[in-house]
């Protein structure tokens, strides 16, 4: 299911992240998440990729654990250090709860980034989106890997001057990528400014209405496939409401 068509794929990216948003209480949250797995095993997610994003936030993601579970003092006391409830059962909820949110954004997220970009436009553009704003989007979803490039040369260059990162302090390190921010960001300011001028040299927006080789179309198994989403997503909506 590789080749669905985009606009489904954007369906589904939605069903996903609205629930996300929208559910709170955990078996809804584990339900919405298990059928996120399933979508992106089935339209074809790069795992390798994925599992390495996972692995970099996996520091992040046991923090939030640790800040819910620290400063959320509501529920029933689970673990307690000298009479003092040190974990509770809402803040181990809710600290779940949130590591799930996380892993069904980079689903998604992993799901649109092994799309062909032409695709996504040409579906964009048939949904009646202006093509600029399209365009702009897919631009900075482009520049988000090429911004995470530089920061790792930046990185890479510094080790070959003889840093070594891993003995540096944890002061010393954030200072050392807050001096780092500034070429990077520096770095990706030159390069959309020759995108721009290779855009103006090549005409863009000089004709009012733009056309494409490219075509996507819905067949039919991408209606149904649309149709079945949209009853999942109604009986999940009105579910979580009416069945507490």
């Amino acid at each position: 299911m590789s080749r669905v068509d985009p606009r489904v794929k954007l369906f589904w990216v939605m069903l996903c992240t609205s629930g996300a948003l929208i559910f709170v209480r955990l078996p809804w949250m584990a339900g919405l998440l298990l059928f996120c797995r399933l979508g992106t095993f089935s339209f074809g997610a790069d795992r390798k990729a994925l599992r390495g994003r996972l692995a970099r936030f996996l520091p992040l993601f046991l923090l939030i654990l640790l800040v819910h579970i620290v400063f959320v003092r509501t529920g029933t006391p689970l673990l307690f250090i000298r009479k003092y409830p040190i974990v509770t059962f809402d803040g181990l909820m809710r600290g779940a709860t949130t590591l799930m949110r996380f892993f069904i954004i980079l689903c998604s997220a992993a799901v649109m980034a092994g799309e062909n970009t032409r695709r996504v436009l040409a579906a964009f553009s048939k949904m009646k989106v202006p093509y600029l704003f399209s365009f702009m989007l897919m631009i900075a979803l482009r520049f988000l890997p090429t911004f995470s490039t530089s920061f790792s040369d930046a990185l890479i260059a510094l080790q070959l001057r003889g840093v070594e990162l891993k003995r540096l302090s944890l002061v010393k390190k954030l200072r050392l990528y807050r001096d780092l921010l500034l070429p990077v960001v520096a770095d990706a300011v030159v390069k959309s400014r020759v995108l721009a001028v290779v855009m103006e040299a090549r005409g863009f927006g000089a004709m009012p209405r733009r056309t494409s080789y490219l075509e996507v179309r819905m067949t039919l198994r991408d209606w149904v496939l649309t149709g079945v989403l949209f009853v999942l997503g109604i009986v999940a909506l009105g579910g979580y409401y009416f069945f507490p």
